[in-house]
């Protein structure tokens, strides 16, 4: 018996919402419940899946409230011990499943993400360098940026009692946000096997229209060491600190 909550949040993504769930239904292993967070659509969810009805739970949100706020929802309305994430513009490889909750189980992480592959409006898309993924104690590898994608991620639910839930004042790089407070409490798996396809089907997308995306960052991790410098080893505070100096100068011709 499954016990994976697989929640999609999505928001006006009408023409990639439907294969996002097919992909999950095609999974080689089952979830017990896909949740999808209509987080106020211009379109019916319902409508657009009623051939899956049967299948999806759909939870609507009155207003659009942010990813953060409709990942929360799914969360706090999940019922199963693992929870994954799925965007509603990416796609799950058909063994994504099965092969993350096996790595998980076999080498004792309650964290998990993988490798990718990358499509952008209309053609595949090579990883840049500078977005290496990593596993294990990967604190200080992570303070330049992101390197978890959300629809990689696999969790214990039970997680979010020690990290809390995603940030729903952030609008963009909440997953950075939250990735700091994962591999401040966590060892983090990583399996090296593209499973997901990252996908960009928008020119306008809501990250790539954000020109100052490192003056986020820098913000997220000056709040961040002031809320959690206690729990910090001294060379975790110490990389904290170069890192937040580091972001300053980049951002100082704008924002100084």
């Amino acid at each position: 018996m499954s016990d994976i909550s697989v929640i999609i949040p999505v928001y006006n993504r009408d023409s990639s919402l439907k294969d996002a769930v097919e992909s999950v239904l095609l999974q080689t292993y089952k979830p017990s419940e896909i949740i999808v967070i209509d987080d106020g659509s211009f379109f019916s969810a319902k409508e657009i899946l009623k051939n899956y009805l049967n299948h999806v739970k759909i939870i609507n949100h009155l207003s659009n409230t942010g990813v953060s706020s409709a990942r929360n929802t799914g969360i706090i309305n999940s019922s199963t011990k693992y929870i994954a994430f799925l965007d509603s513009d990416d796609i799950f490889l058909p063994n994504k499943l099965e092969m993350q909750l096996k790595f998980m189980k076999d080498n004792g992480y309650k964290i998990s993400h993988t490798n990718e592959f990358w499509y952008r409006i209309d053609k595949w898309v090579n990883q840049v360098k500078s977005s290496q993924r990593y596993g294990g104690n990967i604190f200080e590898k992570i303070l330049d940026k992101c390197r978890i994608s959300p629809s990689s991620l696999m969790v214990e639910k039970k997680i979010f009692e020690k990290t809390g839930l995603f940030n729903t004042y952030l609008k963009v790089c909440e997953d950075y946000d939250i990735s700091l407070r994962f591999a401040l409490f966590y060892n983090i798996g990583y399996l090296d096997r593209k499973l997901i396809i990252k996908r960009a089907v928008e020119e306008n997308s809501l990250s790539a229209s954000i020109k100052h995306i490192e003056y986020i960052r820098y913000n997220i991790l000056k709040n961040f060491y002031d809320i959690y410098k206690e729990k910090l080893s001294e060379e975790q505070s110490n990389a904290v600190i170069k890192e937040i100096d580091r972001k300053s100068q980049i951002i100082k011709p704008s924002y100084r």
